[in-house]
């Protein structure tokens, strides 16, 4: 059973927030620099020995930075670290022979865990790379199930489910629904699960969909995919995963910090002590009472959290 509060479980490195696509709903502004080799490498060591078993990569995108994934990855298996996934967009090679060369770096130095490609209507991207991505991977790492689809939902979802078909009649595989949903993509060589990311209009995806409603999220205290080290190209750390990990508010240091100190500043930090501790209604009641009015109800919790980040009155 989790602890109340800021237990970090992994370090998620963003080594870089450079990009091949430019995706309508991202907000995720490029910029050139990528997170430094060496520190991350002597801060995954003290994550290490204070407990956290698990690393992950995402972006940007994190291929761009194949060195980067390469260093860590060893170091990561030199102190015994589990991996959880790396996020990509599987189009950033130039060709397929440059793909296997780069695929093959990085299993060579160790790497198993997964690979979740984002495929949707807002990643236009040429979905034959993608097949091309997804074969190489499963052949050489003889993993199956290795590659995961994250695919947004909550707009324009006919236009995915038509580029999810798309991918699955040129991986020569079918596509399968649950309760309606697209779930899988199977063929003899390959099981690809498909995870709904809901959408959040955030940024430039508020035109998207309109988040507010008349229902309340369930407060999850962010003790799920929250309960992170969330590492920044330029070193700065937070304790999310999010939509709202690049607000100073949610700052508790970089990583030149040792975990614990970090811990210690998500615990005296008032609004991420409040999310992870009496959760996000405690504040949403608070703000109530010294006279602001919502727009309405929202079922997103990521969304509400960087809307009251947005909204600046949490301090």
């Amino acid at each position: 059973m989790k602890k109340d509060g800021f237990y970090p479980q992994e370090i998620l490195f963003s080594p870089t927030l450079e990009c091949n696509l430019n995706c309508p709903h991202c907000d995720i502004q490029k910029q050139p620099g990528t997170l430094d080799i060496k520190s991350a490498i002597a801060f995954l060591r003290r994550c290490a020995r204070s407990g956290i078993e698990r690393v992950g990569f995402t972006g940007g995108e994190p291929f761009l930075t194949l060195d980067f994934l390469v260093a860590v990855t060893r170091e990561a298996l030199h102190n015994n670290m589990l991996f959880g996934r790396i996020t990509t967009n599987g189009v950033w090679f130039k060709n397929k022979s440059l793909l296997i060369k780069a695929l093959k770096r990085l299993y060579a130095a160790g790497y198993d865990g997964d690979i979740m490609v984002s495929v949707d209507a807002f990643h236009a991207q040429d979905l034959r790379k993608v097949a091309t991505f997804i074969r190489v991977v499963s052949a050489l790492w003889s993993r199956p199930q290795m590659v995961t689809i994250a695919a947004v939902r909550g707009a324009r979802e006919a236009d995915t489910l038509a580029r999810l078909k798309r991918l699955a009649f040129f991986l020569r595989a079918r596509l399968y629904n649950v309760n309606g949903r697209p779930a899988l993509i199977k063929n003899k060589d390959i099981f690809i699960r498909i995870a709904a990311i809901d959408l959040s209009s955030v940024g430039k995806a508020v035109c998207l969909k309109n988040p507010w409603g008349s229902k309340w999220f369930k407060d999850d205290f962010c003790k799920g995919p929250g309960n992170i080290f969330f590492v920044m190209p330029d070193g700065k750390v937070a304790p999310c995963c999010g939509y709202a990990n690049d607000h100073n508010e949610l700052a508790i240091g970089t990583i030149k910090d040792s975990p614990k100190i970090l811990i210690r500043n998500a615990r005296t930090n008032r609004f991420v002590a409040a999310v992870f501790t009496s959760g996000l209604h405690a504040i949403r009641k608070k703000l109530e009472n010294s006279g602001i009015k919502f727009p309405g109800k929202t079922t997103d919790h990521c969304f509400f959290c960087r809307y009251l980040l947005d909204l600046g009155q949490y301090r």
